[in-house]
């Protein structure tokens, strides 16, 4: 099945088409946008969670990074640290999710899911657009920007949106208090966040989460 159709531009982040995993589109009950780490591929994460995630019925795509990378610097730098890449990113998804639209999938039926530097992308991603997707599930990662950074209220922007924040209490790239400020931030958007913050130091992502997520998804284990 052929990668989402995007127009040329000098994005980098779109000078590839996203790799499709699952399901044809016409079969699937939902179309998910799967977005990697940095230094990572759509090859990791078909390995760390659509093969986990043990549905049929999904399309999965997932769009490259050029450089495998999506901005240069930590997710909680300032933002000017970050452009433009994160500006080429957000647009990315942005033209991905449009074309998943034009594909039969309104915003209710997409789901986003992203590990690391991806679910922070994600994350961002969703709080910019005020638009309510089907969920968000971030392994590992938060809204971009410094500890404390003002923001738009966005009060009831996203009402109902699952959101699932998950991630190690002691993982080394992400602070969970990054994580725990997001989740009050969707929160007061009006979404129906779940937070898990568990012990342990390694950066990647667990059995319990991909449950988590399908539970978050589907509203019961799969």
């Amino acid at each position: 099945m052929p990668g989402a159709r995007m127009k040329p531009t000098n994005n980098p982040h779109l000078a590839g088409q996203p790799q499709v995993f699952g399901c044809a589109a016409q079969d699937a009950s939902l179309a998910v946008i799967l977005v990697h780490g940095r230094g990572q591929s759509p090859a990791w994460m078909h390995d760390a969670v659509v093969r986990r995630f043990g549905r049929d019925d999904l399309v999965w795509h997932a769009p490259a990074a050029a450089d495998q990378t999506w901005y240069p610097e930590r997710f909680i730098a300032p933002l000017e640290a970050n452009e433009p890449r994160l500006t080429h990113a957000l647009d990315a998804l942005e033209a991905l999710s449009g074309s998943l639209r034009e594909q039969g999938f309104p915003y209710e039926a997409q789901v986003l899911i992203g590990f690391s530097q991806g679910a922070c992308l994600c994350s961002e991603f969703v709080w910019r657009s005020k638009r309510r997707y089907r969920a968000l599930v971030a392994f590992t990662g938060g809204l971009i920007g410094p500890p404390g950074m003002p923001r738009d209220t966005q009060q009831g922007a996203l009402e109902g949106m699952p959101v699932l924040l998950s991630t190690w209490d002691a993982d080394p790239f992400v602070p969970a208090d990054s994580v725990r400020e997001s989740a009050q931030r969707f929160r007061e958007a009006g979404a129906q966040v779940t937070l898990k913050i568990e012990a342990g130091v390694e950066h990647g992502i667990r059995d319990a989460e991909i449950g988590y997520a399908r539970t978050l998804v589907f509203g019961r284990p799969a």
